[in-house]
């Protein structure tokens, strides 16, 4: 793959994985564009990675998308990588639990969003030469956790959603490669104070450009690549693992 002619769209650019990935990929040449929720934010951004073309985007917003979609070039890129999303821990046996958002909230942002964004680019994509789509999903779309169930569902109908477009390209004869990055526990905003043992933000996102950069269809991130192991040793113990997290 040769970065210095990609020009990657990045989605949830601002901070966290989103960040690492457009600076890794700044450092290896490539044109980026990437998008972020807030003027703060992006106001940030642009001072921090001048060189990046910086976009408003709040992809669980059909409004938000289509205004997204006027301000991107017509042609030019090649690399989409749907990494912006949201995660709270919700206990569902707690009715009155004060939440961040509501579940069509979440479920907008983690899949609803990343799955029409994609409709909306196709057209584009199957111009270029090779294109390649990237879906950011989780070790917990393979087991889920107790503690944040709708994060847990979204993640798994992404990978769905992945699995079957894969499966939509490859028959109309597009040459667009549809990937899925599986990170397990990051340590970023959206992680912090939760669990142990946390793969670095620079780490996760170097992983994902080394399964880009290769091609591969599932690209299993950090400890990811264990639990799919134990999964197919035991399902079971895979998923009595992971859900009392």
């Amino acid at each position: 793959m040769n970065w210095h002619e990609t020009h990657a769209l990045v989605t949830g650019g601002t901070r966290g994985i989103g960040l690492e990935l457009v600076t890794q990929l700044l450092t290896e040449g490539a044109k980026v564009t990437a998008t972020g929720t807030t003027d703060r934010s992006l106001a940030e951004a642009r001072g921090r990675l001048p060189q990046v073309t910086w976009l408003p985007l709040n992809q669980a917003d059909v409004n938000s998308r289509e205004s997204f979609m006027q301000a991107l070039p017509a042609q030019g890129i090649s690399l989409v990588i749907h990494n912006a999303g949201v995660q709270q821990m919700r206990d569902w046996t707690v009715p009155q639990a004060e939440v961040a958002f509501d579940t069509s909230s979440e479920m907008a942002v983690n899949f609803v969003g990343p799955a029409e964004l994609t409709r909306l680019l196709l057209p584009r994509l199957v111009q270029e030469k090779n294109a390649q789509v990237v879906f950011v999903t989780s070790g917990l779309a393979l087991a889920p956790k107790r503690s944040s169930p709708v994060y847990c569902a979204s993640k798994a109908a992404l990978r769905s959603f992945a699995k079957s477009l894969r499966a939509q390209v490859k028959q109309a004869g597009w040459s667009i490669l549809i990937q899925e990055a599986l990170p397990p526990l990051v340590d970023t905003d959206m992680t912090r104070g939760r669990g142990k043992g946390k793969i670095s933000a620079a780490a996760a996102a170097a992983q994902i450009l080394n399964g880009v950069a290769k091609g591969q269809a599932e690209i299993d991130v950090g400890a990811t690549a264990l639990l799919r192991f134990i999964l197919r040793l035991s399902p079971t113990l895979g998923e009595r693992i992971m859900i009392g997290r």
